[in-house]
C-alpha cells in the first residue's frame, strides 16, 4: 500500500504511520491526517482492477505472437470527414486569396496578412491526412517497448527498455473551450528511476487508454499498482 499526503499529495514515509490510529503525519507540509478511507480506497480499486478486463475497441486490433505483442490502434474517425470539407473550404480561400495577391500586384501587406492562416491551413491538412493514413503501433518485443506512428512522420515515438519499467497508467487531460469542455486520454509510463513519459496522447476513448495499459502490464507480468494523477 502507498500513502499520499492529502494536502500536498506527496508520498508519506513509513516512519510516519501510525497503524494503530490510522494517522500519518507528511514530511513536506506537516500536515497530520486520517488515512483510512484512502487505504479502503486502494484496496477496492485493486479488486476492482484484478476482477475487470476491458474489451477490445474498435479501432484497436492486438497481434500476440510467441514472446512479442503489437497493438495497432487506426488513427481515422469521422471527424476526420467533416475536417475534409472545412480543409478544402479553407484552403480554396487561401488560394484564392493568393491568386488574386500575386496576379494583380498587390501590396506586400496583402502576401503576409494571411501568413498565420496558410499555417493553420497546411497543419490542418497534414492532420486531416494522417487521420485517414496513419495508425500507431506500439510493439513489445527484445525487451525493448516502442511506440511508431507511421507512415506519414509524427512526433511522439519511443524506445523504451522494458526492464526500466514499473507501471504503464492512464490520465485524462481537459482542454476548456469557450463553450464547452473536450476531453483527451494519454497512456504513460513510469519507469523505475522515477522519470515519466507519455508513450501515447491524444486518445479520443477512455476505454482504448485503459485496454492498452492493461495489455502492455499483461504481457510484461507489471503488478498493476496505483499511480498518483490516473485517470479513475
Amino acid at each position: 500500500m502507498h500513502l499520499y499526503c492529502k494536502t500536498c499529495g506527496e508520498p508519506i514515509d513509513a516512519d510516519d504511520v501510525n497503524i494503530k490510529l490510522a494517522i500519518a503525519k507528511c514530511r513536506s507540509c506537516n500536515a497530520v491526517f486520517g488515512f483510512a478511507e484512502q487505504l479502503a480506497g486502494q484496496e477496492a480499486r485493486k479488486a476492482r482492477r484484478n476482477r475487470d478486463d476491458v474489451p477490445m475497441p474498435k479501432a484497436i486490433t492486438v497481434d500476440p505472437w510467441g514472446h512479442d505483442l503489437t497493438i495497432t490502434r487506426r488513427w481515422f474517425s469521422w471527424i476526420h470527414v467533416f475536417l475534409v470539407f472545412f480543409c478544402i473550404a479553407w484552403d480554396s480561400f487561401l488560394v484564392f486569396w493568393y491568386f488574386m495577391a500575386f496576379t494583380e500586384k498587390s501590396p506586400l501587406i496583402f502576401k503576409i496578412f494571411p501568413i498565420f492562416h496558410l499555417a493553420t491551413g497546411v497543419g490542418l491538412t497534414y492532420f486531416t491526412i494522417a487521420g485517414f493514413l496513419n495508425r500507431t503501433v506500439i510493439k513489445v518485443a527484445s525487451g525493448i517497448l516502442s511506440v511508431r506512428h507511421t507512415p506519414l512522420p509524427w512526433p511522439g515515438n519511443h524506445r523504451i527498455e522494458t526492464a526500466g519499467l514499473d507501471q504503464i497508467y492512464c490520465t485524462e487531460e481537459i482542454r476548456h473551450g469557450e463553450d464547452n469542455a473536450s476531453f483527451n486520454y494519454v497512456v504513460n509510463a513510469k519507469l523505475t528511476d522515477g522519470r515519466k513519459v507519455k508513450l501515447l496522447t491524444g486518445l479520443d476513448e477512455p476505454d482504448q487508454a485503459l485496454f492498452i495499459e492493461q495489455q502492455i502490464e499483461r504481457h510484461l507480468g507489471i503488478e498493476d499498482r496505483p499511480v498518483r494523477g490516473e485517470m479513475q
